[in-house]
């Protein structure tokens, strides 16, 4: 006996009201370009009770990187590694941790503490002074639609930025934005100069410049620290756990029309209570389970369980 279901009989997925808010964020706009259906869980709130290694990771990360720059946790590197073993400890008591596919949590430990103590040297290095240290935007783009956002970094230039090239990408009192990240592969010229997040935070600190005191953004890029994969604490590529120099872009006109225009689309459908394929996704998509690229294989278009595979198997974190 084969069993349906309807995901909208029981999902609060249906239409948002005229007169409600919509409040979207970068990354929830960076789903919409993959799956639109995972919009509608996130806006639902609907989220698995387990909580991603890598997001703990990244938590405790920022939290120490923001009381350095803020000036409440010492900048030695010994300071720095305790304060971050003491938060990742924190984030993980009495919660479901689903575990990284490829790091142990003593792996990641030991990362995001070489990590910690590496990054008060790597900021000195830049000379940029700290003006908006993990602050909170939200830009208006319709009449009831919101992108609200935290911006990790906004500074003025010390000293000049040059590229690899030695060509001047910023001069002493240039305003620049920055985002931490922390991953396994960098994220690529493409990402880095069209991805929606850092364009939506260079128009957030375009029109908050004036009030900042701070002239308009000339520079926005990642700064990454890489966390390498390895299986063993006595691997000698642990080494390589460091912050690697900033691949810096900008924004022009368009890509901020584009950027906007793209997100007043995920409100319309929103609005409209639209889950269903995007255009863009009619060629080669995450969609189609002849790819592989989805395990989903049309549960989310037709609610039906027929012919679904599980290949893998589940562990504890998805059945809880």
């Amino acid at each position: 006996m084969t069993a349906f279901m309807n995901l909208h009989d029981f999902l609060p997925l249906g239409p948002v009201p005229e007169d409600e808010d919509i409040s979207l964020s970068p990354s929830m706009i960076n789903t919409a370009q993959v799956c639109m259906r995972l919009v509608g869980y996130k806006r639902a709130k609907l989220s698995s009770v387990s909580v991603p290694q890598n997001l703990v990771f990244g938590s405790a990360l920022h939290w120490v990187i923001e009381g350095y720059l803020k000036g409440f946790i010492n900048p030695s590197p010994e300071e720095m590694a305790e304060r971050f073993g003491q938060k990742f400890e924190a984030l993980r008591v009495g919660r479901l941790i689903a575990m990284a596919k490829t790091k142990t949590t003593e792996i990641q430990e030991v990362i995001g503490r070489k990590l910690a103590m590496g990054f008060p040297s790597y900021f000195e290095n830049l000379g940029i002074r700290p003006v908006v240290i993990e602050g909170n935007f939200k830009l208006k783009i319709g009449p009831r639609e919101y992108i609200n956002m935290v911006i990790d970094f906004v500074g003025v230039c010390e000293r000049p930025i040059y590229g690899p090239d030695e060509e001047l990408l910023a001069d002493v009192g240039d305003t620049v934005i920055l985002d931490w990240k922390t991953a396994s592969m960098s994220a690529g010229d493409l990402f880095v100069q069209y991805g929606y997040q850092l364009t939506y935070y260079w128009l957030a600190v375009t029109l908050a410049c004036d009030r900042l005191g701070i002239k308009p953004p000339k520079l926005c890029g990642y700064a990454e620290g890489f966390k390498p994969n390895v299986s063993k604490l006595n691997s000698t590529s642990l080494n390589n756990a460091v912050w690697k120099p900033i691949h810096w872009a900008k924004r022009r006109q368009s890509d901020l029309d584009e950027a906007v225009a793209y997100a007043l689309v995920v409100a319309k459908r929103l609005r409209a209570g639209e889950f269903h394929r995007a255009p863009h996704m009619g060629y080669n998509s995450p969609c189609d389970t002849a790819t592989g690229k989805c395990d989903m294989a049309g549960i989310c278009l037709d609610g039906s369980l027929a012919g679904y595979k599980n290949p893998k198997g589940f562990n504890l974190a998805v059945l809880v």
